[in-house]
């Protein structure tokens, strides 16, 4: 005689399905918030580097060096997204030329959120060939909205780079 075997699950099969779904949506929102925080740390590490990068060629080949997100034109635009650009600027027009090298470029994560606020022009971040910033104190702001702290990177006159963090929520940003 022949068995008949069933396909369905039973219900303590399904209550442990529930149980683990359950579990697994409340612990979604701090992981969100865990990631996010790590695409801040790793995009403030690599922004810090690319900074002390193109200090460090300014000062290695006694040329200007400027730091910006270039536009298809080849000049400096306000817009600090996409991919940040480090090039020799031997006039100082705030534009990679024909015979300016481009040195190194940083691709920006596009869910946060990078805003630089220095003196005029906000459109760049310019090193002398002393590994000077022709400005005062500048500072780089990185933010993601789904995580409550904002993370800075602040270049003083002589060049040098400092971490930072803050309490404050990101606006207009997009979500992870």
């Amino acid at each position: 005689m022949q068995r008949k075997t069933s396909s369905g699950l039973t219900l303590i099969e399904l209550l442990v399905v529930l149980a683990i779904l359950s579990t697994l949506g409340m612990c979604m929102p701090p992981l969100t918030s865990l990631l996010a925080k790590q695409r801040l740390l790793s995009s403030q590490s690599d922004l810090r580097l690319l900074v002390s990068r193109a200090r460090a060629e300014a000062l290695t080949l006694q040329q200007r060096i400027t730091l910006c997100p270039l536009g298809p034109d080849g000049r400096c635009t306000t817009a600090w997204a996409g991919v940040l650009s480090v090039f020799t600027d031997n006039n100082g027009n705030r534009r990679q030329d024909p015979g300016e090298n481009l040195l190194q470029v940083m691709q920006v994560d596009p869910s946060i959120k990078l805003q630089w606020r220095g003196m005029n022009p906000a459109n760049s971040l310019h090193f002398s060939a002393q590994g000077v910033t022709f400005v005062s104190n500048g500072t780089f702001s990185l933010c993601s909205s789904a995580y409550n702290e904002t993370f800075r990177l602040i270049v003083n006159r002589q060049g040098r780079v400092r971490t930072d963090r803050t309490k404050q929520t990101c606006t207009g940003n997009p979500t992870i």
